[in-house]
Formats: C-alpha cells, structure tokens, sequence
C-alpha cells in the first residue's frame, strides 16, 4: 500500500503559482512538480484568496397605501393590430387576448 505524501504550503504554492503563468498547462506543471494534475487543481482552489463581502447595502424602503383597484381600474381602448406577413396578413381589431395572440402568432411562424 502506498504511503500519503505530505507537501508543505510553500511547496504547494510554488506548483500553483507555476500553473498562472501564461502559457502554463496545468498538467505540464503537475507533472514537473512529481504530483497528479487532480491535486494541482485542488490546491488552486485551495489556495485562491478569499472573497471579502463588505457590509450588505440597505436601501431606503417607504411603505405606502394602495389605492382602492376598483378606483384605479382602468379600461383599456379598443385598438387594431396589422401584420403583414410575405404570404399573409393579420389583422386583428378590438381587445386582444395575448394568449390568443401568441398562438396565432407562433402558428403562422411555423408555416
């Protein structure tokens, strides 16, 4: 059975910081370090500085009251949509269920 090798951090730190210079391939490094290119991998990460995070950002809220909806409801205006497609046009008049709309849209797409 093979014994577990230890390598100090300087040791470790030397492969990784061999393997950020530019043109360096991770396993060219862990190969002339004697070591598995797994393990160079780990102790990149191992070894990446530490993200600080600061102190979260509050923003300011204001709660306020909503008007009564049956105030504020408004009714939308009878409208007209043309499309004109290279093979056909589509008109449609009044309110338009957008659902509707998609289906219609997405099936003339398809054609």
């Amino acid at each position: 059975m093979a014994t577990r090798r230890t390598h100090s951090l300087e040791f470790k730190q030397s492969a990784v910081d061999a393997s950020k210079q530019m043109g360096a391939s991770i396993a060219g490094v862990a190969m002339a370090h004697g070591i598995n290119a797994n393990q160079l991998h780990k102790w990149r990460k191992l070894l990446r500085p530490k993200e600080t995070v600061g102190e979260p950002l509050i923003l300011p809220v204001t709660i306020t009251r909503e008007a009564d909806p049956a105030q504020t409801r408004q009714v939308a205006p009878d409208g007209s949509i043309d499309i004109q497609f290279p093979r056909a046009r589509l008109s449609v008049r009044g309110r338009v269920d957008l659902d509707v709309l998609q289906t219609v849209l997405a099936s003339l797409r398809q054609r």
